[in-house]
């Protein structure tokens, strides 16, 4: 199967390696560096990705949409949010409209706040899906036992990713929830980011786990007002990418959190902010907008977010735990 990859960051790079593990698949990346795509026809290795990794021969690199996607039989997104608009535009009429077209890519962007899905579905014609879980690039890329959530509608896209994940030490749950693992994949890194605080102020494992409830509660309610499926809050979207994301120092977004929350020099923290993609800190002034703007309440978010945009008192965040009923509303 040829499998096109839009994007050359440390999870697409990751994933690629994985599914060329399955000699059955033939991967081609894209990327927008020449310089990358040049070394790696040479070397194969991505040294500015992961170094000293050669990567099997059925992966290749091009610079060339119509290289990269001719005669695909699936494609994976996974660009930037920022770029996503733009790349769904350059490749709308490069990719034929049966094709599979499989999301990576978290977070909301633009006036109106879209998830990464939302945007997608506006370009592109194909059968979409999402793909989101509790992997980080780095245990991926060393081939550990992993597992994804998947949503998508379409029985055929379904098959097409059951093939091309076959024989991979790699667990793939499905669901149709799309709109769901959109939202739970991306205000993760949100979440992260107050897990990193209340580690950051040297707060301890009951602390986190109170947090992490409270956490779990939230992002229930939010999940009903999109009438969304009970299911994806307690499967590896939601609750398994809460416990790698909110608990490791591996997530950018949890390392801010304790940059912050020990109230690191401010020049410092914006220096890390600059040399870093942080998922979390695009998504958290969106999201604050577009819940307030449906009416979704997320105290837990909002406290995040005064904390980060507003320079409040780091403690504010223990108290809305604190000020939070813990019962489910299911």
């Amino acid at each position: 199967m040829k499998i096109s990859i839009i994007g050359t960051g440390v999870f697409s790079v990751s994933i690629a390696n994985l599914l060329a593990q399955n000699k059955e698949n033939k991967i081609v990346l894209w990327s927008e560096n020449e310089t990358l795509v040049n070394n790696y026809q040479k070397t194969n290795k991505m040294n500015d990705i992961f170094e000293n990794v050669k990567f099997p021969k059925n992966i290749t690199l091009t610079n060339s949409y119509e290289e990269a996607l001719k005669n695909s039989e699936l494609v994976l997104l996974m660009t930037s949010i920022n770029y996503l608009e733009n790349v769904c535009k350059e490749i709308k009429n490069l990719v034929n409209k049966s094709i599979p077209i499989c999301l990576g890519t978290k977070g909301i962007y633009g006036e109106k706040q879209k998830f990464a899905y939302e945007i997608a579905k506006e370009h592109l014609a194909n059968p979409l899906a999402v793909l989101s879980g509790p992997t980080f690039a780095n245990d991926i890329i060393n081939l550990e036992p992993i597992a994804f959530n998947i949503a998508c509608k379409s029985k055929k896209s379904k098959n097409i990713l059951i093939s091309a994940f076959n024989n991979l030490d790699v667990k793939i749950s499905f669901t149709r929830d799309l709109i769901g693992t959109s939202l739970c994949g991306s205000i993760k890194n949100v979440y992260a980011i107050g897990s990193g605080i209340i580690s950051g102020l040297g707060y301890h494992e009951s602390t986190l786990a109170f947090y992490l409830t409270a956490v779990f509660k939230e992002l229930e309610n939010i999940l009903y007002m999109y009438d969304s499926s009970l299911s994806t809050l307690h499967g590896l979207s939601g609750l398994g990418d809460l416990i790698a994301t909110c608990n490791s120092p591996k997530s950018r977004n949890y390392t801010l959190g304790v940059m912050i929350g020990s109230k690191k020099a401010k020049k410092q923290i914006d220096a890390y902010k600059k040399s870093t993609t942080l998922e979390g800190l695009i998504t958290l002034e969106l999201i604050t907008k577009l819940f307030t703007r449906k009416h979704i309440k997320a105290p837990i978010i909002m406290a995040i977010y005064k904390i980060v945009c507003e320079d409040e008192n780091k403690e504010i965040l223990i108290n809305t735990i604190n000020d939070m009923k813990l019962t489910s509303i299911y």
